[in-house]
C-alpha cells in the first residue's frame, strides 16, 4: 500500500521526482528551500503559477479542428481532394 505522493511546489501538478540527491521530498529539497527563501524568486514562482492557471483555464483557440487551412508549412497534403 503506497502512501501519499508529495507534490513539487516548483512544478505545479507534478509529483516530487526526488531530483536532488539524498532528498526524501519537498520538505528537504535544497532547490525548494532556495526558491522559497528568496523573495524575488518566490514572487516569480507565484507569477508563473498564476499565468499557468490562466492559460489552463482559458479555452484553447488553436486546436486541430479549427486550425486555419494555411500555415507556414502550407496545406496538409492528407487533406487534398477531400472536398
Amino acid at each position: 500500500m503506497a502512501g501519499p505522493v508529495p507534490k513539487c511546489p516548483l512544478r505545479p501538478g507534478d509529483p516530487c521526482s526526488l531530483c536532488q540527491l539524498y532528498v526524501t521530498g519537498p520538505q528537504d529539497c535544497g532547490l525548494v528551500y532556495l526558491v522559497m527563501g528568496d523573495d524575488a524568486l518566490r514572487d516569480e514562482l507565484a507569477k508563473s503559477k498564476k499565468a499557468a492557471q490562466k492559460k489552463a483555464s482559458a479555452p484553447s483557440e488553436m486546436s486541430p479542428l479549427n486550425a486555419p487551412d494555411e500555415d507556414e508549412l502550407g496545406t496538409d497534403p492528407r487533406l487534398e481532394g477531400l472536398d
